[in-house]
């Protein structure tokens, strides 16, 4: 059980370890190509985009077919897209390549929590979780400060074929040492349809949010797309509840607890990865500081939230759980807050409180939030709700850094009225303007997370039946 574990812990850890090595190289990657500042965000989004649209289909695909067999054909497939990320040769077809990696990505998560808390009680499965959190605490941890030497030393290549190994390992392990779980007794048909519904309406939102970059450019596509997004999510709706074993059970948004757990992770994505996807361009672009030193000073997060994780698995009960999310809500808020008073003089005492003070909220409330989606459904949903839980996790993401890289142009350019930035210090100076504006931005999103959070006080029995129909 622990080799299987390790295993699965292993692949985790690879595919988030990634996510944070290429935030750090951005930069460098958007001038090797000559990409312009707007577009600094769509390595991510690429990324995200698939990654969100992919995960309940796949997490589906597990409770049907097994979840080990989708697991590792997950882990072929992020191979494959590492290898042909690390020799792409322009931004256009990295970012096709980062498609490939986001799909295999989206095949891993949501099975890899099916296959660790599946054998295990309601009672260990919190202690479960927390050390998985701190698993990808620690890949987010080592992320930044091995991709910035890696982009400085090696090259922004070297992020990608550093997976391989790990694929590789994974993959031969896996097959002799990672048991089939069966969670249905009878395999269902594939809906296929609702498959199609989903797609097409997520793939809508969200290229709507990112065409919001350039939204004079690209107003009527705009509304095409998210009028698109609306008509393709109500026959998804119009077609689940009519199946029999549908792609995604609606019976699971009945559970006020379920919606809550899932609109407060979202809220927290939002706030998490839009924020702070910004700050490795914070330290490079107005301090000037080089990928690897940026990776360095961006540590104390990381440490906070691979401490806080197992620690939150450890004491975290049925009853406790919402207090923690809502608690660590409230320490998330006031982390972005101390971000937004950074100015270019600050000392780095006072970025380190901001890093620490947001690791340690995400810490508090990441564990528990992803322990009430395990415990709050029936086993046969389990997949396909873990599916959910990471599909709106990173939509969060793609909304949260979508909004944030616009209304971050959007200052730069209002705080650059009537000044030269050619002038020396003066770019610093608005870009420092146009962050602080951001993080207060990120502030007041997050703030609805502590309301959400309310919602998810529920009792033992009603550990439910939330995902029968």
């Amino acid at each position: 059980m622990k080799l299987m574990i390790g295993i699965v812990f292993t692949a985790s850890f690879f595919s988030i370890l990634n996510s944070g090595m290429v935030n750090v190289a951005l930069p460098t990657i958007m001038n090797e190509f000559g990409v312009d500042f707007q577009y600094s965000t769509w390595l991510y989004s690429g990324y995200m985009l698939p990654y969100a649209v992919a995960m309940p289909i796949f997490g589906r695909l597990g409770d049907i077919y097994g979840q080990k067999r989708i697991f590792l054909s997950g882990v072929i497939i992020f191979s494959i897209g590492s290898l042909l990320c690390s020799i792409a040769g322009g931004f256009w077809p990295l970012l096709v390549f980062r498609a490939v990696q986001a799909i295999g990505a989206a095949a891993i998560m949501p099975n890899a929590m099916v296959l660790i808390t599946s054998p295990f009680g309601v009672a260990t499965r919190a202690k479960v979780l927390g050390w998985w959190g701190m698993v990808s605490s620690t890949g987010s941890l080592i992320g930044p400060t091995l991709g910035g030497v890696l982009t400085e030393h090696v090259g922004w290549h070297s992020i990608f074929y550093v997976n391989l190994p790990f694929a590789v390992a994974v993959i031969l392990l896996g097959y002799k040492f990672i048991p089939v779980i069966s969670t249905v007794e009878k395999k269902p048909e594939f809906d296929k349809l609702g498959a199609v519904f989903l797609v097409v309406s997520m793939v809508a939102l969200m290229l709507s949010i990112t065409l919001m970059k350039e939204i004079s450019l690209y107003l009527k596509e705009i509304v095409l797309l998210f009028a698109i997004f609306v008509i393709f999510l109500a026959f998804f709706i119009w077609w689940e509840r009519r199946q029999k074993y549908p792609l995604v059970s609606i019976a699971l948004f009945r559970s006020i607890p379920f919606s809550a757990t899932i609109m407060t992770s979202f809220i927290q994505s939002m706030a998490m990865f839009g924020g702070l996807l910004l700050i490795p361009m914070y330290l490079q672009k107005v301090h000037d500081f080089s990928p690897a030193y940026s990776g360095i000073l961006i540590l104390p997060m990381s440490v906070a939230m691979m401490v806080m994780a197992p620690l939150m698995g450890n004491i975290s009960t049925e009853r406790k759980r919402q207090k923690y999310v809502f608690t660590g809500m409230i320490v998330l808020v006031a982390g972005l807050g101390i971000f937004s008073t950074l100015k270019f003089e600050s000392r780095y005492l006072v970025l380190a409180a901001a890093l620490l003070t947001t690791g340690i909220g995400l810490g508090i409330s990441g564990t528990p939030l992803s322990t009430s989606v395990a415990n709050l459904v029936s086993r046969e949903q389990m997949g396909v709700a873990s599916g959910i839980f990471n599909m709106m996790r990173f939509l969060g993401g793609v909304v949260g850094s979508t909004i944030f890289g616009v209304y971050l142009q959007n200052r730069i350019s209002y705080h650059s009225q009537g000044s030269s930035l050619a002038v020396p210090g003066m770019l610093q100076t608005v870009m420092t303007e146009a962050f602080h504006d951001v993080y207060i931005l990120a502030m007041i999103f997050a703030s609805f997370g502590v309301i959400t959070a309310l919602g998810m006080r529920y009792k033992e029995k009603d550990t439910v039946n939330a995902g029968r129909k």
